[in-house]
């Protein structure tokens, strides 16, 4: 058999190894805006907020709220999440779990207080589930860190009801400056890109390694038998 055949073979394999293992777990990513008719002390801060929302297997849904502020002189901190389903999707979301794999000091409990100013949320219900802070101030999400929150769900049905608006999420933010605090909720979702796991990188990496070696093997016979003619 040929060198080249042999590499081709190789590279073949393991090519299909790449395309049958590189598939990410689903995941999309939310913004939060501005509530309109509200509060606007803080709006300049509703960038600083965002939440994923990934297929976690198992018929269930993670969503993970995320602080990346960044400020030298005060520090805005996510101090209350909540979740409005229309009454159409009433039994979207089921089995409620909190704290699931937060980074950080985190530290959130069960609570179904409204959210502060929703009623200026055009399509806001009432808060079905929600959440805040097990311990004041040091136990929500501060700059850095998240919190984590399962839902038994099924993940096309859930983006397709954010995207209708069916499903809102909101939060509020407190230790703004001057201690002013303002509420957000879900702006349009932007995909995450899939990013390959580090063993399909080093997959490829080897195939093309071998392949190259192979020709280079090739190229080196082939010239030694050009002379001998």
């Amino acid at each position: 058999m040929k060198v080249t055949t042999i590499a081709s073979i190789l590279l073949t394999g393991m090519g299909a190894t790449v395309i049958a293992t590189s598939a990410p777990a689903s995941a999309a990513t939310f913004g939060f805006q501005n509530i309109l008719g509200g509060n606007t002390v803080g709006d300049a801060f509703a960038k600083d907020f965002s939440f994923d929302v990934t297929d976690n297997g198992g018929g269930t849904v993670l969503f993970k709220f995320l602080n990346k502020a960044s400020y030298t002189s005060y520090n805005p901190a996510l101090k209350q999440v909540a979740f409005s389903l229309d009454n159409s999707v009433s039994s979207l979301l089921s089995n409620i779990k909190l704290n699931v794999n937060n980074t950080g000091n985190v530290l959130f409990e069960e609570s179904t207080k409204n959210l502060p100013q929703s009623n200026s949320i055009s399509g806001w219900n009432i808060t079905n589930f929600g959440a805040d802070p097990d311990g004041g101030n040091s136990k929500a999400v501060q700059s850095g860190e998240s919190l984590g929150i399962t839902f038994t769900a099924n993940y096309s049905a859930v983006l397709a009801a954010i995207n209708a608006g069916t499903l809102k999420l909101g939060i509020h933010v407190g230790s703004l400056p001057n201690g002013a605090s303002d509420s957000y909720y879900n702006s349009v979702p932007t995909p995450r890109t899939p990013v390959p796991e580090p063993s399909i990188l080093f997959g490829a990496g080897l195939a093309f390694g071998l392949a190259t070696l192979f020709k280079g093997n090739h190229d080196k016979k082939w010239k030694q038998e050009k002379i001998k003619a």
